[in-house]
């Protein structure tokens, strides 16, 4: 067991105040929009903190009428970066490190007192963290170091840190962490791959880091996929629940223009490959023993293929028909960003948003006085003068990631026994970014209706649906602003979450001109947050 130095500090609230009304806040902003970040903390109101210089973070609570309580000012080592945060149980923990060094810190802020508390250690270096979460004044850090996932627990008040056995022998990624303070457990999960076999590993900790229970999750050959990943629910002490994605692994290519003696050709180039997903599985557990699994092609989805056009939609159906009558499933590439599992009335519920990465070209030349490029889909070959430019030298077009673009979500419910109740989607048709993130957020009334909803331009895109009913389907829903005459000319890094009630909060940076209202004539850019009922 590793000591490591630990130094706290108590920094109480200092007040500050910014142009807002009841319900939306807006703040004059010339920073990049990843500086401001946004924790909904239920009932509490909302915190929004940001490092106002560096090492230098403030943290502002407001109300659920979006009026200041508080504000505390924290200052952090300014030779770490913030690298990851988290809400639990009315703390917000964030950790603070760099690559090369074994320093790391941790603040946690009381978000109802408007104190912090910060916590300085030792621990791996050159730990790429993949993820955070944190059980009262247990901490786990998950990443990869020298190609192996590492998991480290360190406790707070004891100052030790403990790296968590997580030895495989395959090739392993860790995928996810997630901490449940109801259960007082910690579940990592790890995807195994060995040969043209890939599982799913999920290790369950004490938050003292001991480990309680293994399971390895096999697809079963019949399908003939393999298991991708997975998410876990603890039902209660005992009894789990995983629901993840199978599929397969496979390459990646990016077209690509290419350009040469006899003119422009096109081709693809191979940029690596991916977890295309198939369809849904979901696994019972008790006591680490696996009691059943379930799997659910897409195919079977009533709604899965909705985000298509009507003739879209015929020729997918037409396809999957013509392949079952082979006694086969149409293969489908889908990549998709699975959230956690939502429990609700009986039923556990998986969302999950497709997406697809986008290359654009970067044209760069090259060439010999003998041979020409690639073109045509192949290699030309131009006999020429060594002195000529132009269509003697080949030039080639070399993909360049561009984002990620999504095209619909899924979201489907389960009963106790695994059995698919219903399922259903929304379409995403105007979103790219170049950190995949989830986009689509959701809230449930006492009817079991559902409102998905995600946050682009400054417009709310909504639908409304119960079970494989669409309730309401997708509208575009205008962000009020703050003055009367405000036009929007630019609307950046767009976001929503959901609140409480029937409450959800959208933010982002926006550019406003006002040439109407003497209060506000002229041009503003701001950082805007809103409270929005839907």
């Amino acid at each position: 067991m590793k000591k490591s130095f630990i130094i706290i500090f108590l920094t109480f609230c200092v007040v500050v105040s910014y142009a807002q009304s009841g319900r939306r806040v807006e703040i004059q902003a010339r920073t990049k929009a990843e500086n401001m970040h946004i924790v909904p903390v239920e009932s509490e109101g909302v915190v929004l903190f940001s490092e106002a210089d560096r090492g230098k973070y403030v943290f502002t609570r407001y109300n659920t009428d979006l009026q200041q309580d508080w504000s505390v000012d924290c200052l952090v080592n300014p030779s770490l970066d913030l690298t990851r945060y988290v809400y639990r149980n009315k703390a917000l923990y964030l950790l603070f490190s760099r690559y090369k060094t074994p320093i790391y810190q941790v603040v946690k802020l009381n978000v109802r007192a408007g104190f912090a508390a910060k916590y300085e250690f030792n621990s791996i270096d050159r730990l790429d963290i993949i993820d955070f979460d944190a059980i009262d004044n247990n901490i786990f850090m998950a990443g990869k170091t020298r190609n192996e996932p590492v998991l480290v627990r360190i406790n707070l008040l004891e100052r030790q840190t403990k790296v968590l056995p997580t030895a495989f022998r395959a090739r392993t990624d860790l995928q996810s962490i997630e901490a449940d303070s109801v259960h007082g457990v910690i579940n990592a999960v790890f995807v195994t791959t060995k040969g043209k076999d890939k599982n799913v590993f999920i290790k369950t900790y004490s938050p003292e880091g001991n480990v309680l229970h293994n399971v390895t999750l096999t697809a079963d050959k019949e399908i003939r996929y393999d298991l991708l990943g997975g998410k876990v629910s603890n039902l209660d002490s005992t009894n789990q629940l995983v629901i993840g994605t199978f599929g397969t692994q496979g390459p990646v290519y990016s077209r690509t223009s290419t350009y040469n003696y006899w003119g422009m050709g096109q081709g693809s180039v191979f940029t690596g490959t991916a977890d295309y997903s198939q369809g849904l599985y979901i696994t019972k557990l008790q006591e680490g023993q696996e009691k059943f699994t379930r799997y659910y092609s897409f195919t079977d989805f009533k709604n899965f293929f909705k985000f298509m056009s009507g003739r879209q939609q015929e020729k997918m159906a037409a396809r999957i028909e013509k392949q079952k009558k082979k006694g086969k499933d149409l293969k489908l590439q889908y990549r998709l960003l699975v959230h956690d599992i939502i429990q609700r009335n009986n039923q556990y519920i998986m969302i999950a948003e497709a997406y697809y990465p986008e290359y654009r070209n970067s044209n760069s030349g090259f060439g010999s006085p003998m041979v020409g490029g690639f073109g045509m889909g192949g290699f030309g070959i131009g006999f020429g003068s060594p002195w000529s430019y132009g269509p003697y030298s080949g030039y080639r077009s070399y993909p360049v990631f561009d984002g990620y673009v999504y095209t619909h979500a899924v979201i489907a419910g389960f009963d106790l026994q695994g059995n698919l109740l219903w399922d259903n989607s929304f379409e995403i048709n105007d979103v790219k970014t170049f950190v995949l993130k989830e986009k689509v957020k959701v809230n449930f009334d006492s009817n079991d209706q559902v409102t998905l909803a995600y946050n682009q331009g400054g417009k709310l895109r909504t639908k409304v649906i119960r079970g494989t009913e669409v309730v309401e389907g997708k509208e575009a829903v205008q962000l009020s602003t703050e003055y009367t005459g405000d036009k929007v000319k630019r609307s950046l890094t767009d976001d929503i979450e959901y609140w409480y009630g029937n409450h959800f909060l959208a933010w982002g940076y926006q550019r406003i001109r006002n040439d109407e209202n003497a209060q506000a004539r002229g041009r503003r850019e701001v950082f805007y947050l809103e409270k929005v009922d839907l």
